[in-house]
């Protein structure tokens, strides 16, 4: 069981033991290298995946090309539920570091989910926080400018996915001035000049391995300015 590498509330950490061995008994694991797609718009396999190392993205493409990052999935998370990975939806899962996934047939995860309710109430809060943080996303969106939504996705990310350390708080989330620019809905230079800013002022330093806020407590500030 990979639990050690899982976050303290994440879907695995809270499967009872015997649960888990349920699920590792319908599951087979998949080793995908940085850069690989899990699965793509064009690929439905019907299939449930769970994190357990490595980190994952989930994204649609705009009418315009564009890419949408929706969410992160971390070690722990489950995800290809609710027809992520259908046709129709045109979401991608892509590893932005190497990553160690299970992978189940979704027919024998619904089978799984009637015989052991407690996974499905699991999965449901799972799908809740999902709702929850795309309404997010698009509040960063109807912000008045890209400072504010900035600020706004720094602190959803420092909440959701932060660890504590010495430094401040810790993001372990490899991403690039697109990949923020993306999610906030703003161009590459203008992410580009805010990030520059804050690392002059300390606040936070970002590169491709993660994101270290420093002065947490300046991201509050900068909403009531």
């Amino acid at each position: 069981m990979h639990t050690e590498q899982c976050r303290p509330y994440s879907f695995v950490n809270l499967l009872q033991t015997n649960e888990f061995q349920r699920v590792e008994s319908i599951s087979y694991e998949y080793h995908f290298k940085k850069g690989d797609y899990i699965f793509t718009a064009d690929q439905s396999d019907h299939s449930v995946y769970i994190m357990l190392t490595g980190c994952t993205k989930i994204s649609r493409i705009s009418q315009l090309g564009n890419e949408l990052i929706q969410w992160f999935c971390m070690p722990g998370d489950i995800f290809g539920i609710s027809g992520e990975n259908n046709l129709s939806n045109k979401v991608y899962a892509q590893a932005i570091t190497d990553c160690l996934i299970l992978k189940i047939k979704k027919v024998d995860f619904n089978q799984l989910m009637l015989e052991a309710p407690r996974v499905g109430l699991l999965v449901i809060d799972q799908l809740s926080s999902r709702i929850h943080a795309l309404g997010d996303m698009v509040l960063y969106m109807a912000s008045d400018n890209a400072n504010i939504r900035f600020v706004k996705l720094m602190m959803y990310l420092s909440e959701n996915y932060g660890q504590t350390d010495e430094q401040g708080i810790y993001i372990d989330i490899p991403t690039t001035h697109q990949d923020i620019a993306d999610m906030i809905g703003a161009c590459r230079q203008t992410v580009s000049g805010i990030i520059s800013e804050f690392k002059r002022e300390g606040i936070l330093d970002i590169n491709r391995n993660g994101m270290h806020l420093h002065k947490p407590e300046q991201l509050t500030k900068r909403l009531t300015h």
